[in-house]
């Protein structure tokens, strides 16, 4: 306190009146620490959608990594007669029809994608599954009914095969397919079957 200062206001110049002011003044208030960074929250929402995704392209992406699993594990055709060479052919038709059955409900049993580029990509390699699983069973049941010295029937099954395998040459890449979708790019990168 100030009391402390007895000198008559007479005495006070206007000057000695300002540093009598100045000097009774209550200190300074403390400085503010600075403010925090925002924190950024992520709603529950948006948290789920990622799980979603990372869900979805796990599926997406683990339907044709069975197939091609599948694939390196194809039959080898062959033999000294046609008939042991229709017999194996038979054989890889019947793996091949196998596989891409299994991906054809693999891709079948997605739940709908969470973005529509997702449920675009999907469409596209169901399609492309489809006509492979429907061309090979076709090429296998045309060589399983002709007679054992039909030696066109070989022909015709081989070139079914290699029609079945041009389709699913072009769906062989889950990954590709959903790069215009940065929600499932991001989902892809941690999707366990999406590596490769």
């Amino acid at each position: 306190m100030c009391a402390a200062h007895k000198t008559s206001a007479g005495l006070l110049g206007a000057a000695g009146i300002v540093m009598l002011l100045a000097a009774c003044a209550p200190d300074p208030a403390p400085q503010a620490a600075p403010a925090p960074p925002p924190v950024t929250v992520t709603s529950s929402s948006a948290v789920a959608d990622s799980a979603a995704a990372v869900t979805w392209m796990n599926g997406f992406c683990g339907a044709v990594k069975d197939f091609v699993d599948g694939n390196n594990k194809m039959p080898s055709a062959g033999g000294e007669t046609i008939e042991a060479i229709k017999k194996s052919t038979s054989a890889q038709l019947g793996h091949y029809a196998t596989i891409l059955a299994k991906t054809v409900d693999g891709l079948t049993a997605l739940p709908a994608a969470p973005v529509p580029a997702g449920e675009t990509a999907k469409q596209d390699f169901l399609a492309k599954y489809t006509a492979a699983r429907d061309k090979t069973v076709k090429a296998k049941a045309d060589l399983d009914a002709s007679r054992k010295d039909d030696t066109a029937a070989q022909g015709r099954a081989v070139e079914g095969l290699m029609a079945a395998q041009k389709d699913t040459h072009s769906a062989l890449d889950p990954v590709a397919a959903i790069l215009g979708a940065p929600e499932l790019k991001t989902a892809a990168a941690t999707a366990e079957r999406c590596r490769p």
